[in-house]
C-alpha cells in the first residue's frame, strides 16, 4: 500500500528516485506507470503491475464498446508511461508528462493506497487545503463512520465464518 507523502526532486536528466517504501509497495517489480491524473488536479499518478492488472479487470466488467471504458482505456491505460526502475530506484519521466503537471525541481510524492501521486509542492499544498476543508465537513465525517462500521461488521461476520 503506497502511504505518506514524501519530498523529491527530478534531475538535470528528468529522473527521479520513487521513495524506497514506494518501491517496496509495488512487490519487488522493477516497472511502474505513470499517466495524468484525470481528475484535474494537475499531479501525474503512478502505480505498479497489480493496480494495472485490478484495472484490466475491471474494466473487462465494462461492455466493450461502452463510452466509460473507452475513456479509462484512452486516459489512463493508453497515455500511461511504462517506466523501468534502474538500480538505484530512478526512473525517467517523460518531458510531456512533467509538463502537463508543471514539474522541475522540487516535487512530492502521496500516497492514494493502490497509486500514488507526483505533485509540484504549489500544486500539492493547495490540494491539501481544498481535501481538508472536506475532511472535516460533517457529511463526509458521517459517510466515513458509515462506511467504517459496515467494514467491521463485514470483519466479525466473517471471523464469525458468516457470509458476507
Amino acid at each position: 500500500m503506497f502511504v505518506s507523502t514524501y519530498e523529491g526532486a527530478i534531475d538535470a536528466k528528468g529522473r527521479v528516485s520513487i521513495p524506497a517504501p514506494f518501491r517496496a509497495a509495488l512487490g519487488g517489480s522493477n516497472r511502474v506507470f505513470i499517466w495524468q491524473a484525470p481528475d484535474g488536479s494537475g499531479a501525474l499518478e503512478g502505480g505498479g503491475e497489480e493496480l494495472m492488472e485490478l484495472y484490466r479487470e475491471t474494466l473487462a466488467e465494462l461492455p466493450l464498446q461502452s463510452p466509460i471504458r473507452e475513456a479509462i482505456v484512452t486516459c489512463i491505460i493508453a497515455a500511461s508511461a511504462d517506466l523501468k526502475i534502474d538500480d538505484t530506484g530512478r526512473v525517467k519521466l517523460p518531458e510531456d508528462l512533467c509538463e502537463a503537471a508543471d514539474l522541475s525541481g522540487k516535487i512530492k510524492f502521496s500516497g492514494q493506497m493502490d497509486s500514488f501521486r507526483i505533485w509540484n509542492p504549489e500544486r500539492f499544498s493547495l490540494h491539501q487545503m481544498r481535501m481538508r476543508s472536506i475532511v472535516n465537513a460533517p457529511e463526509t465525517l458521517d459517510a466515513f463512520a458509515s462506511a467504517y462500521n459496515k467494514v467491521r461488521q463485514r470483519r466479525a461476520a466473517a471471523g464469525r465464518g458468516e457470509a458476507g
